[in-house]
């Protein structure tokens, strides 16, 4: 699976990227700014990768100007209570500072609170972590145990609320891609995932969820879920 917006591409984990990946995880400055910092063997990448490959978890590669840059996610996604948990690092130094972790994050969100239609995401961060924790304020992230004894803080984010602090800045994303509009199944692609892989990852998920990526795939010719 792909999603195209705003001039980056997010692909779908697969087991192609997973020492990319590790090597990546486990980097002196990746490592230091997660809450899990013990360096991670190949067998240990490869018994998770099996564990979140499936319709709950979400991981992507964020493709930027024909590089892969970074990952992104949407884990332990509940369809009955529309809760998800999520968290991003970029490995790439020359777009750590730039505006693309939040067109990342936007694309996420959108995906969690338009596209499944969750009503709460989670995620956890460092409390050294001051550049995070500011990142998460800006698109409505709230602090749930600010006296936690442990290392990082547990926040959350509702629909309600993360849709209107992103509403402030869609007028001005509108005029860096002439793209307004939220993520919509039509930016989605299907066309890198074979017919066996499509029915093992997709045909579990809920009916709603499967109408929508079924409007997808008959654009693109394929069986239908």
């Amino acid at each position: 699976m792909i999603i195209k917006k705003y001039n980056i591409e997010l692909h779908r984990l697969d087991i192609t990227d997973l020492e990319l990946l590790r090597q990546k995880r486990n980097s002196h400055n990746i490592r230091e700014r997660m809450v899990y910092q013990e360096i991670i063997s190949e067998k240990q990448q490869l018994d998770w990768f099996k564990s979140i490959d499936n319709i709950h978890n979400l991981y992507l590669i964020i493709h930027y100007q024909g590089k892969k840059i970074g990952v992104i996610n949407g884990k332990n996604a509940n369809f009955e209570a529309k809760t998800s948990e999520g968290g991003i690092f970029i490995w790439d130094e020359e777009y750590l500072n730039s505006i693309v972790p939040a067109l990342c994050s936007i694309i996420m969100h959108d995906y969690n609170f338009y596209v499944c239609e969750f009503e709460k995401t989670f995620i956890k961060v460092l409390k050294n972590n001051a550049a995070a924790i500011t990142f998460n304020k800006l698109f409505g992230y709230e602090i749930l145990d600010e006296n936690t004894t442990d290392n990082f803080y547990n926040c959350v984010l509702t629909r309600e609320r993360y849709i209107e602090r992103i509403n402030k800045y869609r007028k001005s994303i509108t005029n860096l891609f002439y793209d307004e509009g939220v993520l919509e199944i039509e930016n989605f692609s299907f066309t890198n995932v074979s017919d066996k892989e499509l029915i093992r990852l997709y045909r579990s998920l809920p009916t709603y969820l499967k109408e929508k990526l079924n409007s997808v795939l008959k654009a693109e010719g394929r069986t239908l879920l």
